[in-house]
C-alpha cells in the first residue's frame, strides 16, 4: 500500500535518519520538517519532497528524493499526485530547482518548462550550477462523475 505522510507526523530525527549524509546538505530544513511529505510503500519510507510555499500561488518543490527502493515505474504517478496536491492546496504553478541532466530529463517529461532567466519570485540562489523548471497545476478531476 502506498501512503504520502507529513514528515510533520515523525519527530526531526526520523527525518535525518531518512536523508543520512544528504541532511546536511539541505537548506532551510525547517521548510523540509513543515511542509514535507514521506512516500512510504508498504510501511516502508520510499522518498520524499516538499511543496514550500512561495509569492503569486507559486509551490516550490523541493527536496523530491527517492530510495533505491522505489519502483521507476510509480514516478510518474507520483508526480501526478505531488501536482494535484499543488493544485489542492490553491498553487497554480509548481517551480522546481534541478542541478542535474538526469533530473532535468525528468522535469521535461513530467511535462516542467525550463525557466529562461531568473525565476519569477524571490529564492534563495542554490549553491550549485542548474535549471529551474515550472509547470502549472491542476487538480485532476474524475470524468465519470454524474451531474
Amino acid at each position: 500500500m502506498l501512503n504520502i505522510v507529513p514528515a510533520s507526523k515523525y519527530d526531526a530525527t526520523t527525518v535525518e535518519t531518512f536523508f543520512g549524509d544528504h541532511w546536511t546538505s539541505q537548506t532551510n530544513r525547517h521548510e523540509l520538517l513543515t511542509h514535507g511529505r514521506f512516500i512510504e510503500i508498504n510501511g516502508g519510507r520510499r522518498g520524499f519532497y516538499a511543496i514550500v510555499p512561495k509569492e503569486k500561488g507559486i509551490g516550490q518543490l523541493r527536496t523530491l528524493y527517492f530510495t533505491e527502493q522505489l519502483q521507476a515505474s510509480l514516478l510518474l504517478t507520483l508526480i501526478d499526485w505531488i501536482k494535484d496536491e499543488a493544485a489542492e492546496n490553491g498553487y497554480q504553478q509548481l517551480m522546481v530547482f534541478s542541478h542535474r541532466l538526469s533530473t532535468d530529463t525528468l522535469f521535461e517529461t513530467w511535462g516542467f518548462e525550463k525557466i529562461t532567466g531568473k525565476p519569477p519570485i524571490s529564492v534563495d540562489k542554490p549553491s550549485e550550477e542548474g535549471e529551474w523548471w515550472m509547470t502549472p497545476v491542476t487538480s485532476s478531476t474524475n470524468v465519470d462523475k454524474t451531474p
